[in-house]
């Protein structure tokens, strides 16, 4: 909706949200949701080799070097999850 007289957009959802807002929306979904992924990755590597798949083989070091591994994926996972909410689909 806006001002007869002078064109000014009076209610913001009739035009909608600028670029730039979802440039920003955009920026942060994919830090937060790949933050989560790398979070939930590495968690999920360090548990399941440390007490679920207990492997007398591997040090401590190597099953959270591992992790790390798991992170990084779980991250990248995050972030196409986050392109694909984006796109809807």
């Amino acid at each position: 909706m806006r001002c007869i007289q002078c064109g000014t957009t009076l209610i913001h959802e009739a035009v909608g949200h600028s670029t730039e807002y979802r440039k920003a929306a955009d920026a942060i979904d994919n830090r937060m949701l790949g933050g989560i992924g790398a979070i939930s990755g590495f968690f999920l590597v360090a548990v399941m080799l440390k007490f679920v798949f207990t492997s007398f083989w591997l040090s401590d070091r190597q099953i959270y070097g591992l992790a790390v591994g798991g992170g990084f994926v779980g991250g990248i996972l995050g972030r196409l999850f986050a392109s694909f909410r984006r796109r809807g689909l």
